[in-house]
């Protein structure tokens, strides 16, 4: 599916692949054309975690903002950040959290291979966290209606912190989800699951010292989007975002989103940007890029 609209968060939380969300609906890999801005308000609620205290939903939630552009339909450009402007009286989390970047270009007109860094606060400290991915992305359309999507690739992510060892872990991932959509191009959804396997890891949490220790992981998403109009798109996904052990620190990461066992309710808005040379229809172009 699609998803680099606050992946920022995404150093922890495994994503269904990465692009634009209308991109299901319309049935294309890399955005072919002009630009989009999201906005997004993800909820976190887990079990005693945080000060040892259960989130409930509305106690915190991140909202990101993130924009992308295709250049000669080639190469598709990301950026975003992500920022708190709701937590519980427990914790005291800084209002900026994280940034990202990413570079995804087509090898052929199913497959896409992606590029991204991200980098935020450490939770309750001030230390940072830094990741960096590759990940292949491919497309295999079942029927008109559904396409399986598969990614694979490897993530590092890196916790440094003054007068701190720091750490750094390594893992490989793979994503498998199903993609549905109706022909016109006007609503999509996914479904679909993550699963990450530690290859490397050394050195100390900055946050409790203690070696890490990273565990495999499983995250489930499920979504939709509505893409009723060319300038606007609604969507909604629920996540469930598997990190480690709550009872065992070294099994977890100090990042906010994605860093421990959580549940994710993400609630986004898109506003396209098309080229001013483009006349035709909206239900033209989407049932057009359906048939490709």
């Amino acid at each position: 599916m699609a998803n680099d609209e606050g992946s920022s968060a995404g150093v922890a939380a495994l994503q269904l692949s990465s692009g634009s969300r209308r991109g299901v609906a319309q049935d294309y890999i890399v955005l072919p054309s002009g630009g989009e801005l999201t906005g997004t308000m993800r909820f976190v609620t887990s079990q005693p975690s945080l000060g040892g205290e259960a989130l409930r939903f509305s106690d915190l939630a991140l909202f990101g903002l993130s924009g992308r552009w295709a250049l000669f339909s080639k190469l598709e450009l990301s950026a975003g950040a992500e920022f708190l402007p709701k937590q519980p009286s427990f914790t005291d989390e800084k209002p900026w959290q994280s940034v990202n970047a990413g570079l995804r270009s087509p090898i052929s007109r199913r497959i896409a291979l992606a590029i991204s860094g991200a980098g935020g606060h450490l939770m309750n400290h001030s230390g940072m966290w830094t990741r960096e991915a590759l990940s292949i992305q491919w497309r295999k359309p079942i029927v008109d209606v559904m396409t399986f999507d598969i990614s694979g690739g490897m993530n590092g992510v890196t916790l440094s912190a003054p007068r701190s060892k720091g750490a750094f872990l390594t893992e490989l991932s793979l994503t498998t989800a199903v993609l549905f959509r109706e022909p016109s191009g006007h609503w999509g959804a996914w479904t679909g699951l993550s699963y990450a396997l530690p290859v490397t890891a050394r050195g100390e949490d900055p946050t409790t010292g203690m070696a890490v220790d990273p565990q495999p992981r499983l995250d489930f998403r499920i979504g939709t989007v509505l893409s009723l109009v060319r300038a606007w798109d609604l969507y909604v996904e629920y996540a469930i975002v598997d990190r480690g052990d709550l009872g065992d620190a070294a099994t977890r990461l100090p990042i906010l989103d994605g860093g421990f066992d959580q549940h994710q309710v993400i609630f986004g808005v898109t506003r396209h940007f098309t080229n001013k040379r483009k006349r035709s229809t909206y239900s033209g172009d989407a049932m057009q890029l359906g048939m490709r």
